[in-house]
């Protein structure tokens, strides 16, 4: 499986295991794709692999990749798709998106 495979794998799982309240899961699973980015930006192509994932079919995945990508050179599209997510996400990818927002002290609103 690639780095890129496996971060959309824990994107999405990490959502499953919120839903089923396991913390620990939920929480190894962000710390996995934490070092795989951290590889991404140590090799100069953490652009290159995030950027892609902005516009990926699943929410839980563009939330990560938003998430992530809002630490590096492509800052605005990450912060434009934080926002579309907490306009057309249910659940609690909506205030996760906005809570990135706030912790980054960017505006909600676009």
């Amino acid at each position: 499986m690639t780095e890129k495979t496996i971060f959309i794998q824990n994107a999405e799982e990490y959502w499953v295991s919120i839903d089923e309240g396991s913390s620990k899961t939920a929480n190894a699973k962000e710390r996995a794709n934490k070092k795989i980015v951290a590889e991404w930006v140590k090799d100069g192509v953490v652009s290159e692999r995030l950027l892609p994932l902005l516009t990926h079919s699943s929410i839980e995945v563009r939330f990560a990749a938003a998430a992530h990508l809002i630490n590096h050179a492509e800052k605005e599209k990450a912060i434009s798709v934080l926002r579309e997510l907490i306009k057309e996400s249910e659940g609690l990818i909506s205030p996760s998106a906005a809570t990135v927002l706030r912790i980054h002290k960017i505006s909600v609103a676009s």
